[in-house]
């Protein structure tokens, strides 16, 4: 009985035996595949690394400018300050603020009652007037048919004649009378003398306005313009007849135009210290308002022989700006001294003469790169 149970213990602890030596011979063999993957992997990566990739631009030499943007306003081409030529009290506004108005439209009209009272005055006048010289006139021609008959004496048609030319020249009188009340009657409507935009109406209805008063100002449209405050080394470098650009932010849009430099004041501003640059804006389907803002692109400096490159091209260290580039003979990599011109935030120019012969300029990947580092050009 003894004898059966230690052959029972033996064969279990055999068993016992080669279940742990077939955990640890699978733990041995993960671990070596752990390893081999291990040592794969930095491998495929040194080899990665090895050849970092870079992203090049094949430099073209061209001319270039830098521009300084600065705000302008926008201008009626003519604005006309319409004037009461009568005296009143506005009755009525036809025409409003902002509204487009056609030549001799009615912005206005004003009220008189002495206006019209004296412009019925002269016309009943002028009417008897005018009976009286027919009166006059029928007489002088039967008077004259008189004395062809020996009827009438010379002295009778003779006064006749007199009271004739008399009453004629008393309608003349009468009638320039009666023109002048009548012109005072119809320029109580005030009309806009050219077509264009009302930019301003000045008496309220009820109003009292004179003769010569400002009632309203008008502003041509056929033709806008653009005033721009510069400094001096801007307005140095403008001249009549330069073509600037001209942008209308508005409603998530901008709106572009070509404009033409119409002058440039020869005297500063007295508050600002600006000079202001006069734009000529002729594009017809350009309908900004006056009194809208703008950005004028100005060319400050002219650049021959340069390439225009991105900010990501452009590396700095605490004493210099510099950039790589690969020479395409021998695939080398050069670190290249550089002092940008900047134009905006993303780009600036560089001579063409600084580049290697035969060289691209890399604009990504160049970080940490040093020169003679082994690179890949991908897409």
């Amino acid at each position: 009985m003894r004898s059966w149970f230690r052959e029972k213990k033996k064969g279990n602890w055999l068993v016992l035996f080669l279940i742990l030596f077939g955990f640890l011979f699978v733990l041995v063999f993960l671990y070596a595949r752990f390893l081999h993957e291990r040592e794969s992997d930095a491998q495929h990566h040194s080899e990665e690394n090895a050849y970092r990739p870079v992203k090049v631009m094949t430099p073209v030499p061209s001319s270039g400018s830098i521009y300084t943007e600065v705000l302008g306003r926008v201008r009626g081409k003519q604005t006309v300050l319409v004037r009461a030529t009568v005296s009143g009290w506005v009755k009525r506004v036809d025409s409003g603020r902002g509204q487009e108005i056609e030549k001799d439209g009615i912005i206005l009209e004003l009220y008189d009652y002495r206006v019209e009272t004296r412009l019925d005055e002269a016309k009943y006048n002028l009417e008897s007037a005018r009976g009286k010289f027919a009166e006059a006139d029928r007489v002088y021609q039967r008077n004259t048919a008189l004395f062809e008959k020996g009827i009438v004496s010379e002295d009778e048609t003779e006064a006749s004649r007199n009271l004739l030319e008399t009453a004629s020249a008393g309608v003349k009188a009468l009638e320039a009378s009666y023109n002048r009340a009548k012109w005072n009657y119809e320029n109580l409507k005030i009309r806009s003398p050219i077509q264009g935009q009302i930019i301003e109406i000045v008496p309220d209805i009820g109003q009292e306005t004179r003769s010569g008063d400002v009632v309203a100002k008008v502003v041509n449209l056929s033709g806008r313009k653009v005033i721009a405050g510069v400094d001096v080394s801007v307005a140095r470098s403008v001249k009549r007849g330069d073509a600037l650009e001209v942008s209308l932010a508005r409603d998530g849009t901008v709106e572009t135009v070509t404009g033409e430099v119409d002058g440039v004041s020869p005297g500063s501003d007295d508050f600002s210290g600006t000079y202001d640059i006069e734009i000529a804006i002729s594009d017809p389907s350009i309908k900004w308002w006056p009194g809208e803002m703008v950005s004028v692109r100005i060319p400050v400096q002219k650049l021959d022989n340069v390439v225009r490159i991105p900010k990501t091209a452009v590396l700095s260290d605490s004493r210099e700006a510099f950039f790589f580039v690969l020479v395409e003979k021998n695939g080398e990599v050069l670190k290249v001294k550089v002092a940008p011109t900047w134009i905006d935030d993303s780009s600036a120019y560089i001579s063409f003469a600084s580049l290697p012969e035969d060289s691209r300029i890399i604009t990504e990947g160049n970080f940490g790169l040093l020169p003679g580092h082994p690179v890949r050009v991908v897409d």
